[in-house]
């Protein structure tokens, strides 16, 4: 369908755009929805939805080879997922499937087969257009490769298009779903999160060699060759659950995986390492360091509280490795004697540096004034309420900050009980953004991983963040005028991206941080109405952006940080729409 004429195209684009809804005004959460429920009441397009779909589909749509390595006992599993190939709403497909010759399938005319074991040999029996690559057992739902078929025909750039999934429990019953997010480059080498189901274009497939890699990851080698330098729209996702997969089906093959990213980041990035993780068989990429690494600048605002104050310097100053450290304190008007006291004992280290500021508190302009002291390459914004656990925290986040395709960087941070105070924010939560995951137990992987692999996010907190001097004053750094105290991280990381870069959170910078301990919360009062003339002033800056977190799926609740199931879908393609 990429030759069809651009009138007809757009045509589809209209068709399949969805619809989304703003962000409504924060409210209690709503009771939890099961996933049952969601499934009987947003999960399965009825006749109407798929009636559009085949109209849009049009009498000729692109052939899809499905492509498949079975072994000698998969029978079964291989009949099972042919089943739900002959239930597809798309007519044009072939099942291309290397398997040893003795295994007895039922007869079908779009089967073709090659003696092997190998996704490489399915490859090549693979005369479609488009391909999909399948496990024995996997189901597609029926509206799956018409569904991806019309979203590739409608992005001609477009290099291949990824949707959700869930699994398929002893009774048949859906459970499990991964909702996913839009692409992202640091989750897709922590975890293969867009492997299934994924359709690609065969040319993107030819482009970089086809289906080659390491058995058991040559789909993931493929698509780590296929995504290196995408431009923006060339990988596509659907949030659509377009497969259902057997409940023991593995989402990693953590050996082969692992072997895959470190020939990929060989050739791309010399020096990166990967580390398996203890949890899902996931991956932590070890950023390189310069052999003498940069001046790191961190600023800490700070008024009286001096035992909070002192457990963040001190952590800097003895418990934290990194060899050119500069250390800001920026005192905004401490008065008690004990504050004062140590302030004064820090001038016996040549590394810090006591900057004076008088007026009302105002957490931009204090790190601005920061900023403008700071002679580091790389600049910290660090709250006194911060506790170091681990000297390697900063290392971590300098690995990332250092990439030049990233602008700021986030760490993990805890409560002072071990449970999870900031993973990385999502855009529209309580308004504006929220942090996820609070409260979370501080060893549990959150939804499908989040907390405990790289990624990138929409916004970090200002709690502790990292980024290049550089792009911190081309972009301005904090806004002090309109954002003195709330929202300030968000806007700065949504400028960050902005101009074209990268907002990281990583787990493997681990810190406490006693939240809002030295300032108090926003809960009431002046505070209050301030915070609410905040939120007002960011979605008259950022507007819509706010309601759509590209790494967030519409599918997950607006009204919660646990990564609940929306109660309404914030998208959905046109098709699955009443006019």
């Amino acid at each position: 369908m990429t030759g069809l004429p651009a009138r007809l195209r757009g045509a589809i684009a209209a068709l399949l755009r969805g619809r989304p809804q703003p962000a409504s005004a924060p409210q209690a959460p709503r009771t939890r929805l099961t996933y049952a429920e969601w499934v009987a009441r947003h999960g399965t397009p009825g006749p109407a939805a798929l009636a559009r779909l085949a109209a849009c589909l049009g009498e000729r749509p692109a052939r899809v080879s499905v492509l498949m390595a079975a072994g000698e006992h998969d029978m079964a599993a291989v009949t099972a997922s042919l089943a739900s190939l002959q239930a597809q709403l798309h007519p044009d497909w072939e099942l291309c499937l290397a398997a040893p010759a003795d295994l007895v399938l039922p007869a079908e005319p779009r089967l073709r087969r090659v003696a092997g074991s190998g996704l490489d040999a399915a490859w090549g029996l693979a005369g479609g257009d488009l391909a999909i690559v399948l496990e024995p057992g996997d189901l597609l739902a029926p509206e799956a490769l018409a569904a991806a078929t019309l979203d590739l025909a409608a992005a001609p750039e477009a290099r291949l298009v990824y949707a959700d999934e869930d699994r398929l429990d002893a009774a048949g019953r859906r459970t499990d779903p991964w909702f996913k997010g839009g692409w992202n480059p640091d989750l897709f080498r922590a975890q293969a999160y867009a492997l299934r189901p994924c359709v690609i274009r065969r040319v993107a497939l030819e482009a970089v060699g086809g289906l080659a890699g390491p058995p058991g990851a040559e789909l993931y080698a493929t698509l780590l060759r296929l995504a290196e330098g995408a431009p923006a729209g060339a990988i596509r996702h659907l949030p659509l659950v377009l497969l259902h997969r057997r409940a023991d089906a593995p989402s990693e093959e953590p050996a082969a995986h692992a072997a895959a990213l470190s020939a990929h980041l060989a050739a791309t990035a010399p020096g990166a390492r990967v580390e398996t993780l203890p949890q899902g068989g996931w991956r932590r990429v070890v950023w390189p360091l310069p052999a003498t690494p940069p001046r790191m600048s961190l600023c800490i605002p700070t008024r009286d509280r001096v035992a909070l104050l002192e457990g963040c310097v001190e952590g800097l100053r003895h418990r934290t490795d990194w060899p050119d450290l500069e250390i800001l304190v920026v005192d905004n008007d401490s008065a008690e004697a004990a504050t004062r006291e140590y302030l004064d004992s820090l001038a016996d280290d040549p590394r810090v540096r006591v900057l004076r500021e008088t007026g009302p508190f105002n957490f931009s302009r204090l790190n601005n004034l920061g900023a403008a002291a700071a002679s580091g390459t790389l600049f910290g914004l660090v709250n006194n309420d911060i506790a170091v656990r681990e000297p390697g925290w900063l290392r971590e986040m300098a690995g990332h900050a250092l990439r030049p395709e990233v602008g700021a960087v986030g760490a993990l941070l805890h409560y002072g009980d071990g449970t999870v105070q900031h993973a990385g924010i999502v855009l529209g939560i309580g308004g504006v953004g929220s942090h996820i995951h609070k409260r979370l137990a501080g060893a549990a992987p959150g939804y499908q991983g989040r907390v405990a692999v790289a990624q990138e996010v929409a916004a970090v907190t200002a709690a502790c963040l990292l980024t290049p001097i550089a792009t911190w004053r081309r972009l301005g750094g904090l806004d002090e005028a309109k954002l003195p105290v709330a929202y300030n991280d968000v806007d700065y990381c949504l400028r960050v991206r902005e101009a074209g870069l990268r907002v990281v959170f990583t787990p493997h910078a681990v810190l406490d941080h006693l939240e809002s301990a030295s300032r108090g919360l926003d809960d009431g009062g002046a505070r209050r109405a301030r915070l609410e003339r905040d939120k007002d002033w960011m979605r008259g800056r950022w507007g819509a952006l706010l309601d759509a977190d590209p790494f967030y799926s519409p599918n997950l609740a607006l009204d919660a940080t646990d990564c609940r199931l929306a109660a309404q879908p914030r998208w959905r393609p046109g098709w699955m729409q009443s006019a």
